[in-house]
């Protein structure tokens, strides 16, 4: 007695709905990653302002003044007697640049007004304050 045996194909997987998948997973990832700004690690608790405005694309040199009374002029942290100095020697050698002030709301307004003033003494006009919008969550 001869039985029938029925021939098998080999299996395969079908690549095109893999791809498909993974063409899916890609745009996920890339619509869905964050991008950030470089900043340095020192963490600020802005105010808010309602008629905040932001400041151009042209990058300043950012001068920081946390709520336990550091100064950091970008990276670098700073003496109060010697903010003066340091942003007059930064504005000698970048002469284009602008300077920008970061300070968290629980600082001290005196220490505020002394960066506002060694600023002053340095030879720099302005120096815009950052602030959040008043509907940003932090």
């Amino acid at each position: 007695m001869k039985f029938y045996t029925k021939q098998r194909r080999t299996p395969t997987i079908n690549i095109v709905s893999l791809v498909d998948i993974l063409c899916i997973l890609l745009i996920f990832f890339v619509v869905t990653t964050v991008f950030k700004k470089e900043e340095p690690v020192i963490r600020l608790d802005l105010p808010k302002s309602s008629q905040g405005k932001p400041i151009d694309p042209n990058a300043p040199i950012l001068i920081f003044v946390t709520e336990d009374e550091k100064i950091f002029v970008g990276d670098i942290p700073i003496l109060p007697e010697n903010l003066s100095s340091s942003i007059q020697k930064l504005h000698k050698e970048l002469p284009n640049s602008k300077f920008a002030l970061k300070s968290s709301k629980k600082a001290p307004f005196g220490l505020i007004v002394k960066v506002m003033d060694a600023a002053k003494e340095a030879g720099i006009d302005q120096l815009p304050a950052f602030t959040q919008e008043a509907n940003e969550i932090p």
